[in-house]
């Protein structure tokens, strides 16, 4: 249930702890299709981030079962959690790609569509500072997961201009269309995540904008 005096804050540092995840784990992908030969290094670093975000997302299910009040719906709390996890998969995925099928250089669609999900990232650490004060920032959380939805576009028209570029008949090595297809539609499943996360952020918004004006006739803070 709601309860606007925020018990058991941890549940947001949790949530914190995987967007900043999410968005070194976005600055790793930007920066490994700038530099393919920094693969090696960088995949290492984050298969780590992932059993870290693994671990949280345990951690937070585990108490999720043990409270008996949440600052907002524990189930809110559960799918915001695992999603999260499945933004921070995908990458991992697409990098695991790029070393699997040895890609020696990144094409230009592959540098600008990571260059957009770090964009993403930034936008959800500024989302999950906002949800923890939920009742102050309800404009700002739907704002900023608003423009989640733009920047997935972005991503969404750069995969289909270098899908289309690919099978379009200039590209004649068909190892290098294998390789990318699956690669760059690792990358925008990722953006999709990110997506999914931020219309779950604005029915949390809206859920919660309800709950106070349904039980208290007024937002916190409105003076009305």
């Amino acid at each position: 249930m709601f309860s606007i005096s925020n018990k058991h804050e941890e549940f947001f540092d949790y949530l914190m702890t995987n967007a900043e995840n999410f968005h070194r784990g976005a600055l790793i992908a930007h920066e490994v299709m700038e530099d393919v030969s920094t693969i090696s290094m960088h995949l290492k670093e984050i298969v780590k981030l992932e059993h870290t975000s693994d671990k949280t997302n345990q951690e937070v299910i585990f108490k999720l079962s043990r409270v008996f009040i949440t600052p907002i719906d524990r189930e809110d709390f559960y799918k915001l959690t695992c999603q999260l996890e499945d933004c921070i998969d995908s990458l991992q995925g697409a990098l695991m790609r790029t070393s699997m099928y040895h890609v020696t250089e990144a094409p230009k669609a592959a540098i600008a569509m990571t260059e957009q999900i770090v964009t993403m990232g930034e936008e959800l650490k500024k989302i999950f500072s906002f949800l923890k004060d939920i009742d102050h920032n309800e404009a700002k959380l739907m704002r900023h997961a608003e423009r989640l939805n733009r920047l997935e576009s972005e991503v969404d028209h750069i995969y289909r201009q270098e899908i289309s570029r690919l099978f379009s008949g200039d590209e004649t090595d068909l190892l290098n269309v294998i390789r990318w297809k699956d690669i760059l539609g690792t990358l925008e499943e990722a953006a999709d995540h990110v997506e999914t996360l931020g219309n779950t952020i604005k029915e949390v918004t809206m859920k919660y904008a309800l709950y106070v004006a349904h039980h208290h006739g007024r937002r916190p803070g409105s003076g009305l």
